[in-house]
C-alpha cells in the first residue's frame, strides 16, 4: 500500500479493516481490545485509506466511460483536465497516506493489536460456547438495521445521506453475519448474497453522488454544459439504479420478510441444545 502500486491492495486492506472494525464491535462485550485500538483509530486509519481508494475508482470511472463513449472535441478537453485535476489531488491524498502509515499512531494502533495478539485478553463472557449467545449478539445489530430510515427513502432528491448510512449499516451486519456463516445453513448464506446485493446498488449510487462532487470541486456547478453526455448517462443511469433499489427494499418492509430474518439466527442454538441433550 506503502509503495502505492497496485491499487487493489488499498481495496483489500480497507475491506481487513472493515472486517476488524465489525469484530470490535461484535465482540465488544466479549473482548477486552487494547485502549489503542478503538473506534475514532480505526475510523481515522479507514478514512486516510479511503480518500486514495476513491480517487482510484473515479480515475478508473472516468478513464472507462471515456474508452466507452463518443465523445465531441471539447467534452475530451473537459475529461483530461478532470484527469489532470484528479492525479493531483490523488498525489495529495497519498502523501498524507504515507506520513500517516509511516507516524507513530499507526505504529501504535500495530504494536497494540500485535500485543493483543500474543496475550489475549477477555472478558468473563468469553467462556460462554459462541453458539449460545450469537442471536444475542447478532439480532441488535439487525433491529437497528431494519429501522433505519433509509428503507422509507424512496427518490434521488433528497435524503441521499440516509441511504449512504444504510449502506454502510448493511456492510458491517453483512460483515458480523460473515463471520458466524459456519455455524449456519444455507439460507443464512443467502442473505449474506442478499446484502452483498443491496449494498453493491447502493455503492453505485454513492459513487455517482462522489462523482459529482468532484466535478462541481474542479469545473463548477454549470458542469453538465461542459461535459452534456455525462450528464444525461447519469439521468439514464440513475433512473435504473433507484427502480432497482425500490424493488429491493420493498420485501424488507414486510412482516414476512423481517420475520424470516429474525428467524435465521434462531436454528444455531436449537441445533446446539439438541446435541448436547444428545
Amino acid at each position: 500500500v506503502m509503495s502505492d502500486g497496485e491499487p487493489e491492495l488499498k481495496h483489500q486492506r480497507r475491506v481487513w479493516l472493515r472486517r476488524l472494525r465489525t469484530t470490535h464491535t461484535a465482540f465488544g462485550a466479549a473482548v477486552v481490545f487494547p485502549a489503542e485500538v478503538n473506534e475514532p483509530a480505526l475510523k481515522r486509519l479507514g478514512k486516510v485509506l479511503g480518500r486514495v481508494r476513491d480517487l482510484d475508482v473515479l480515475q478508473s470511472w472516468l478513464a472507462h466511460y471515456k474508452d466507452k463513449t463518443k465523445l465531441s472535441k471539447s467534452e475530451t478537453k473537459v475529461l483530461w483536465t478532470l484527469t489532470q485535476a484528479l492525479k493531483k489531488r490523488r498525489k495529495k491524498y497519498v502523501v498524507r497516506m504515507d506520513e500517516y502509515l509511516r507516524g507513530k499512531d499507526y505504529k501504535h494502533l500495530i504494536k497494540a493489536i500485535k500485543r493483543w495478539l500474543n496475550h489475549p485478553c477477555y472478558q468473563p463472557l468469553a467462556s460462554l460456547p459462541l453458539v449460545l449467545i450469537l442471536p444475542d449478539l447478532m439480532l441488535p445489530m439487525l433491529g437497528q438495521l431494519l429501522l433505519h430510515p433509509g428503507w422509507l427513502v424512496t427518490d434521488d432528491t433528497h435524503a441521499l445521506e440516509q441511504v449512504h448510512d444504510l449502506r454502510k449499516r448493511i456492510k458491517g451486519v453483512r460483515y458480523q453475519m460473515a463471520l458466524f456463516s459456519d455455524f449456519y445453513g444455507e439460507a443464512y448464506k443467502n442473505q449474506i448474497n442478499a446484502f452483498k446485493q443491496i449494498q453493491d446498488l447502493l455503492g453505485e449510487l454513492q459513487d455517482e453522488v462522489v462523482l459529482q462532487s468532484f466535478l462541481v470541486s474542479v469545473l463548477g456547478d454549470s458542469w453538465m454544459r461542459k461535459l452534456p453526455s455525462l450528464e444525461r448517462y447519469f439521468q439514464k443511469q440513475r433512473r435504473t439504479l433507484w427502480q432497482q433499489w425500490l424493488n429491493y427494499r420493498q420485501p424488507y418492509l414486510s412482516l414476512e420478510r423481517r420475520d424470516a430474518l429474525y428467524h435465521l439466527f434462531l436454528p444455531a442454538v436449537a441445533e446446539s441444545r439438541s446435541h448436547s441433550v444428545g
